[in-house]
Order: structure tokens, then sequence, then C-alpha cells
């Protein structure tokens, strides 16, 4: 039957009852956003069949079918709404509750902080619960470690009503949202009995699930280091160095007296953990299920704490802005040499400080063109050294002849052996439609109408034309590029566009996912990002001596 019937079904569920193929001639409107036009209806108000063929026996079908639907109904069937979650939105345990659990000075507010960045970089609400920050928020600041003793009773029930009170905040908070949300309770929760208290007080608030994460460290490296940290938070200022490490270990032993680890064998088996072990060495998951959950131990499973750098880049300026050709001008080949000098510098400068594998350089990039063209004459930079800038820019075209690239991994590439690199289109830049090879300057001036929707809704807003993304949608894609950096050891430099530069920035500084289409990455500007337990620093370097190109 070559017979192309179209059914039409009003309601916003008509998508997932039906799998029918849609009309062509036009682009029709979305079923869970938008009505369909009345010239599509019948009479009555009921769904149309359109026929799209001349057999008479469809027609006789359809007339028939058009009289019956202007017959008067005795009851008309109401249709309930349906509501449409993105990807991971939806869970039947909408509400998480991931309890940290480990000694002092293992990593639970650093991995805490990890956690809420990458959370809300992802467009979940999240927030974190720390029974230390409200124990000194009390009046319990500067507690000797007689105070963690067992033995000290009304220390004991102080620590207790402590630990309680900012338990019952978190779940609070879980209990006034309304989607998918994620507390973070930072407390050592170091004993069954006190796990037990926290998974039957979520029992009594429906869709609220506990998850614990256990942070275990036996490295004395590492150990040595956050002991060091710890000296600095408000219990020990002012205080003797020598006696203030002293307190703390003392601390740590009564810690330890008690510690009871998470067993399998906990609640029947059926708790829900994460068990780190030197924060990246090993990681161990036991219950985990759904899509939160999951996704939060797949990100703790390529996380550490090595000290490196990142630092994110635009391509260099380009005859047409990048938007389509990868042709450098000048000033652009002259960015790239300065950029390759700044990093052969640093590099030497970090091997000279002992940083060890995280003084090891990797570039990451997309597959634009104008991304390998950067990449190519950086890594030749090395003949610009000690050539005068005004000189360069009158020679540039003579002494880098354009070539293209196309490498997926350029280890391999010939005569481009100073950094290893690799390629991605999850890198390009985000997808503008129609107005892919306009730049944002034109936009502006040209098209003030499009311009104008855009800063209505940036986060959200989709250029016109096929294939168009919003900078949520850049968010989306770029989830395999942050779990990359997280992972990686070595340093990274990273050569995009300025929408993902922008999302990049945004996620390793903290910022609101409605404050990235707007943040502010310069063209020829080196952005230097280093994580750290505090967070992240940030430095950025123009190295363009006339400044920054307009964007």
């Amino acid at each position: 039957d070559r017979r192309r019937t179209a059914i039409i079904l009003e309601g916003e569920n008509q998508g997932a009852r039906l799998g029918m193929r849609q009309v062509t001639g036009g682009e029709p409107p979305s079923p869970l956003t938008r009505r369909r036009p009345e010239s599509t209806r019948s009479a009555a108000g009921t769904p149309a069949l359109l026929m799209c063929n001349d057999d008479p026996a469809a027609e006789a079908m359809h007339a028939s079918q058009t009289t019956e639907t202007m017959k008067p109904r005795r009851s008309k069937r109401r249709t309930a709404k349906s509501r449409v979650y993105g990807l991971g939105g939806y869970s039947q345990s909408s509400r998480v509750m991931l309890c940290m659990v480990g000694l002092p000075a293992r990593g639970k507010s650093y991995i805490t902080k990890m956690l809420q960045r990458y959370l809300q970089w992802s467009g979940f609400p999240v927030r974190i619960f720390n029974a230390g920050n409200l124990r000194r928020q009390e009046g319990l600041a500067g507690a000797s470690a007689s105070f963690f003793n067992d033995e000290n009773k009304d220390a004991a029930s102080m620590r207790e009503k402590v630990a309680s009170e900012c338990m019952e905040e978190a779940i609070q908070w879980l209990s006034m949202q309304t989607s998918v949300c994620v507390a973070i309770f930072d407390a050592t929760n170091t004993t069954q009995r006190r796990r037990q208290a926290i998974v039957d007080r979520c029992r009594e608030n429906r869709g609220i699930t506990p998850v614990f994460i256990e942070s275990i460290c036996d490295n004395a490296a590492v150990l040595e280091e956050n002991y060091k940290l710890k000296m600095g938070n408000e219990d020990y200022s002012g205080m003797d160095p020598m006696k203030a490490r002293a307190d703390f270990m003392e601390r740590v032993k009564t810690y330890e007296r008690r510690y009871e680890t998470i067993m399998d064998s906990e609640q029947g088996g059926e708790l829900t953990y994460i068990k780190l072990f030197n924060v990246g060495q090993k990681v161990v998951m036991h219950h985990c299920s759904g899509y939160l959950v999951s996704q939060i131990g797949f990100y703790l499973s390529n996380i550490h704490i090595q000290p490196r750098r990142i630092w994110l880049t635009q391509h260099a300026q380009a005859e047409d802005d990048g938007t389509s050709g990868a042709e450098l001008t000048a000033r652009g080949k002259a960015y790239c040499a300065e950029l390759y000098n700044w990093l052969v510098a640093q590099r030497a400068a970090m091997k000279q400080a002992g940083e060890g594998e995280g003084a090891e350089m990797l570039v990451l990039m997309g597959t634009s063109p104008v991304h390998a063209t950067t990449f190519e004459q950086m890594s030749q930079g090395g003949r610009w050294v000690g050539a005068a800038m005004d000189e360069a820019l009158g020679q540039v075209d003579n002494i880098m002849p354009q070539r293209s690239v196309s490498c997926s991994s350029y280890d391999s590439c010939a005569n481009i052996n100073e950094f290893p690199a690799m390629s991605t289109s999850l890198l390009n830049e985000m997808d503008r439609g129609n107005y892919a090879s306009i730049s944002y300057s034109r936009i502006q001036k040209e098209f003030p109408e499009v311009w104008a929707e855009r800063q209505r809704d940036p986060l959200y807003f989709r250029y016109p034309g096929a294939g168009a993304e919003s900078y949520a949608d850049v968010v989306g894609r770029l989830r395999p590029i942050i779990i990359e950096l997280e992972r990686q050891r070595r340093s990274v430099l990273v050569i995009s566009h300025l929408a993902v530069s922008r999302c990049l920035y945004g996620y390793f500084t903290g910022s609101p996912m409605e404050d990235l289409p707007n943040l502010k990455v310069d063209v020829h500007t080196l952005v230097e990002l280093q994580p750290g337990p505090f967070g992240c620093k940030v430095q950025a370097t123009c190295l363009d001596p006339d400044g920054p190109p307009p964007q």
C-alpha cells in the first residue's frame, strides 16, 4: 500500500502513543509546546484525518469519519497533561543526600566541593551542609582534641546535637525542592549507629535517597599535605603550629578508636555507597543505580588531587573570524608564537619546581580547521624565538606556509613533536544554525532582532536554522571533556571557540549556569586554571602586545 496517510492527534502525549511520520511540507510545531493550527482540525475540534492521495475509498472513509465527528457527544474525554523531563531529570527517588564518611583530613571537603561544582554545572540544584562549619558558627570554634573524646559526655552530646541539626537542615532543604536535587552532608559519619540514624531519618521522607561516600586515605604524602591544610582552619587560628598539629593528631586518634568502615552487610546489603581510596587510586561502588547516582559514581572514578594546570585559549585570529576558514592573520600567527614561547617557559619552570607529571603537557582541541592551524602554527613557534615582534609581523607570511592537518591524534604527525595533542568535535564551537558564518559583532549590527531574542534567554536561545545549539546544549556535550580534564594528571591546553571556552571556564570557577553566556573570555588571552582544595585559582594573561582583538 503506497498511500501516505498521516494522522494528526491532538494532545500533549501524542508522541508517546504513536510513532507516525509527520506530514511533509514545512516544520510542524512541537506537540509538547504548541497547539496545532485550526486548519488541521475538524469542525468539532476533534482530531482531523489528513489524506495525502486521491484514493476514492480513502476519501469516502474520511467523509464518513468527518460526519461522525460533527455529531454531538455526551461527554468529552479529557487528556491528562504529561510532564517531559530532561536526561537525568526523572527519578523515582528524585532527591539524593550524599553523606560523607571518613576520618578527619581524608579529603572529604575537597571531594564535596568537586561534586558541587560538577553537579551545579550539569544543571542540578546542589548544596553543601558542613557539620564542622555549623559547630564553629555555634561558637565552638577552636575546640581542642578533648572535645572529640567519647569520655567527655557533655561534648559528645553537643557533637551529636550539631550533627543532627546539620542533617535536619539538609533534609529540610531537600524537602523544599520540586525536582531532582542533591544535598551533601559533610561530616565524619564514622559509626554504623550514625549511618543507621541517617537512613532512618531519610525513610521518613518519601523520595530522599541516602548515598554514602567514604574517603579512605593511607598515602603518607597525601596525608601530610592534608594535615598542613587543616592547620589553616578556624580551630587552629593563631595557635602555635607545633601545638596545633599535636592537638589535631590527637583528634584523629580519637576518631580512629571508634571508626567503623562501611561494610557490604550494612542495612542487609542494601546500603548504597561509594568508597574512594587515596582519591582516585581505587573506587568501589555498591548498590548504585539510577542516572544521577551512576553519574556521581562515574565522576568520582575519574577525579584526583594531583596538582596540574589547565589552560584555555580561543583559536588565533583568522581572516574570517575562524567561522569557516583557517587562514590566520599576521596578528594571529604572532599570537601562536607567543603562546609557544610562554608554554615552553612554563613547562621548564614547572619541572624545576618538581611538579612531576603535572609538568607534562597535552593539547585538546576541536576539529575545526582553524583549531588545527592554530595548533600547527603554535607547535612550530620555536622558529620565532628571539625574533622581534615588528620584524616577525612583516615576514610571517613567508615564514609559516599553511598546510592542513587531518590527524585525530597529532603525536604521529611529522615535525609536530613538541606537544602531544588530541582533537574531538565535542570542542567545536556552538552551532549557530543559519548564522554560523557570521561573527557576533555582525549579528548585533545587522540582525538586531535576532540578537535581542538571544539576550532575552541567552542560556537556552538557539539561533534560527537546522542544527542550532544553545549554551545548555553545549554544556551537555562537554561532559565527556570535563571527565577527561578531571582524569588527566598532565597539564592540558584546550584550544576552542568562545562558547566552549565560556562553558569550561564556568565549570572550573563554579559559575552559575545562567552566567555562562556572558562570561568574559578574551581572544589572544591564555586563561590558567589551577584546581585546588579551596577552589580554583584563575589567572588570565594576554599574549597580544596590542591587547585582545574584538570578538
